[in-house]
């Protein structure tokens, strides 16, 4: 662990992905911290994390401890697991806690939606200012891919279909090429050989609609597999998901649109349907995979509930 003192009253903790960028973070941990120390003016303690979730445990035992502020140093992942550390049981370990990010990251799609810079100074100085925004988060209720119940926060974005199965495959790979080649390579390397499901969900509770579907997207953020925009209006703090359900397309199809997808176009293709809602709960005959925040969660049957308000952020 790595303690500095500074004349601040705040107590940040920061929670070091040392596998970030393929392992860069790690390496070049006494570059970023001497870069902390010159730029960030309260008194923060960091650590490493050792193990998948590691980060979540630290999380609930530093805010136990009285930090006020709780900082993710990687991607999309650590910031999710963060995230879920700030609960216990369902309850806020401590409400007035604040979520802290700064980039290193090989994506980094929630950065985008909440306006963080990349550049790691600058995201410094946000971090040492007073300003807050609060939050909506997602809570997944689903399957794990072990059969047990699994009760899983998301920040950002959540997916289920061929979605998933790109996240699996591109994390079960390196990232060495960047975000957007990765990305790019997993949808490729999915999509020819992914066969679309028949789904059963619902909205808000709402009647069960049946439809052939090649993807499912629960967006609290705007951006996922590295800038692309499966919801390019969602707003973190609307009190509301943005539901996206694209349906019966093929790789053809959805290879010539990837650049839409990109762009955020995609939403007027005919086979692309969207709603705004508070909750989706759906179920399928077959195996079908779900990812939240670029990390793999279950399978369904699930549901999603929003919840809003629920996280302070430093922005």
């Amino acid at each position: 662990m790595t303690e500095l003192n500074h004349p601040k009253a705040e107590r940040a903790f920061i929670i070091v992905n040392p596998k970030a960028k393929n392992g860069r973070a790690g390496k070049e941990w006494p570059r970023l911290e001497q870069v902390i120390r010159e730029e960030y003016h309260g008194e923060f303690h960091a650590e490493f994390t050792t193990a998948p979730l590691h980060a979540t445990s630290l999380t609930r035992q530093r805010l136990k401890e009285g930090y006020d502020l709780i900082v993710a140093l990687g991607g999309d992942g650590l910031i999710n697991e963060v995230v879920n550390g700030f609960f216990e049981e369902g309850r806020p370990v401590n409400p007035q806690a604040v979520l802290g990010i700064l980039p290193f990251a090989t994506a980094g799609d929630f950065l985008k939606t909440v306006g963080i810079p990349r550049d790691f100074r600058d995201a410094l100085k946000r971090l040492d200012g007073p300003s807050t925004r609060l939050c909506d988060l997602g809570l997944i209720s689903c399957e794990g891919v072990d059969g047990r119940p699994v009760v899983r926060y998301f920040i950002n974005i959540a997916e289920f279909g061929v979605g998933a199965e790109v996240v699996e495959r591109v994390n079960r790979t390196t990232k060495r090429f960047g975000g957007t080649a990765s990305f790019t390579w997993g949808i490729l390397r999915t999509m020819p050989f992914y066969r679309n499901k028949t789904l059963f969900y619902s909205i808000d509770k709402g009647d069960e609609n049946q439809a052939v579907v090649n993807n499912l997207v629960v967006a609290n953020g705007r951006f996922y597999g590295a800038g692309l925009q499966p919801a390019p209006d969602a707003q973190i703090d609307d009190g509301l998901f943005d539901i996206i359900v694209v349906g019966n397309i093929g790789f053809l199809e959805g290879a010539k649109n990837l650049g839409k997808l990109r762009d955020g176009t995609y939403l007027k293709l005919p086979q692309v349907k969207s709603w705004r809602g508070k909750s989706v709960s759906s179920r399928c005959a077959e195996r079908v995979l779900i990812e939240a925040d670029g990390e793999m969660v279950g399978r369904l049957p699930a549901t999603f509930e929003l919840l809003s308000a629920a996280i302070k952020i430093r922005v």
